[in-house]
């Protein structure tokens, strides 16, 4: 029996990574919002069974009895550069983002109303060419606070709302514009359904935001995207469970970067971005009670198209790598992971012609307590 469910295992790994080839990812999302689900590509949504629940499916709480407190940070490192006409190779200078994050989720003994909450940066937008081609960053952290129910043993939903401070610059020709802090907010739905003993369902739908930001008499207006996430989950033996991800973004609500003043473009950014789909897969082996090993993979097509690139929006094709483990130490559960993404090179021509080279690698550690 057990060597059919390490076939049947094997088998389902196989048609969920064929079928992760297929899909499309993109844009600036940060893409790791805990070290444990960091060490599955965040494929996570189904499983949510730590305080990160906050980010990845607030109802996912309600099996979580007590009071759990996460508290970790993201190291990132970047490669990226594009070739232009006579072999000529600029580098984009930009420094890779690095950051903190804290989630709470609280469940009573016993009963099944409950909260969680957290902060993490959710949007980080770092590209650096130099005046011709300009320079950017955009970093937009995120605060969530969510109200959780238990319907029952097998199902419960959450509703929560989101905060989302934005911080930009830009520097492009003569302007330099620069917006300290913009305030906005959204909201979003989540559920878990454990269908069968074996198997979970989750689902977060969270609205995008407006946001305005100022500088002087200069203002710039971003559209933050809607976006759509679906686990499965299944456990095996008790020590394995597979899960698969599919996250729908809209970015083609964000039609541009332009600067304006007095209702006139001072600089004029379009964007030809698309909705994207992001597949992930993770498998999780538990060898003892509270220590897992992790392993993940995810196929991102970036959201900038071909025609109408703009390499502020630096974003192409790539494969995600990941690998984690956790363990209970010192009094605490500790999770550490890595991630590697190769980005396929991609030829533009037009405006910003050449060819767009992107690598990426994250760290990320974490030291959780539940009370």
């Amino acid at each position: 029996m057990r060597i059919k469910k390490l076939k049947w295992m094997a088998a389902m790994t196989v048609m969920l990574l064929f079928g992760a080839a297929s899909a499309r990812a993109g844009g600036f999302m940060q893409p790791n919002l805990s070290t444990s689900g960091a060490g599955v590509a965040n494929a996570f949504t189904a499983t949510a069974d730590d305080a990160s629940a906050a980010a990845y499916n607030p109802a996912g709480a309600a099996w979580q009895e007590g009071f759990d407190l996460s508290l970790g940070s993201t190291l990132d490192y970047r490669n990226s550069s594009v070739k232009t006409a006579g072999n000529k190779v600029a580098p984009n200078t930009a420094q890779s983002p690095n950051g903190f994050f804290l989630y709470g989720a609280w469940m009573p003994v016993g009963g099944n109303l409950g909260i969680t909450g957290g902060f993490a940066p959710l949007y980080d937008l770092r590209n650096s060419w130099g005046n011709a081609l300009g320079n950017i960053q955009l970093t937009v952290d995120h605060g969530a606070l969510d109200a959780v129910y238990a319907v029952n043993s097998s199902l419960a939903v959450g509703l929560g709302g989101d905060w989302y401070s934005s911080k930009f610059q830009l520097t492009e020709g003569a302007v330099n514009f620069s917006a300290k802090r913009g305030n906005s907010f959204g909201g979003h739905a989540s559920v878990m359904w454990k269908f069968h003993p074996a198997w979970s369902l989750g689902l977060l739908v969270r609205s995008g935001s407006n946001v305005s930001l100022n500088s002087g008499n200069q203002t710039i207006k971003l559209k933050l995207p809607d976006s759509a996430t679906l686990g499965i989950a299944h456990d095996f033996a008790d020590v394995w469970r597979l899960e698969t991800d599919v996250q729908w973004t809209r970015w083609s609500k964000l039609k541009d970067l332009n600067v304006t003043s007095g209702g006139a473009t001072v600089v004029a950014n379009p964007l030809s971005l698309r909705d994207t789909i992001t597949a992930m897969v993770g498998l999780t082996w538990t060898w003892r009670e509270n220590s897992q090993f992790r392993i993940g993979y995810a196929y991102d097509q970036g959201a900038n198209r071909s025609t109408g690139y703009n390499p502020l929006v630096a974003d192409q094709d790539g494969h995600r790598i990941s690998f984690g483990a956790g363990g209970d130490a010192f009094g605490m559960h500790l999770d550490l992971a890595y991630n590697y993404t190769f980005h396929s090179n991609k030829t533009v021509t037009g405006v910003f012609p050449g060819t767009y080279r992107d690598r990426k690698q994250s760290i990320d550690i974490s030291a959780s307590k539940r009370f």
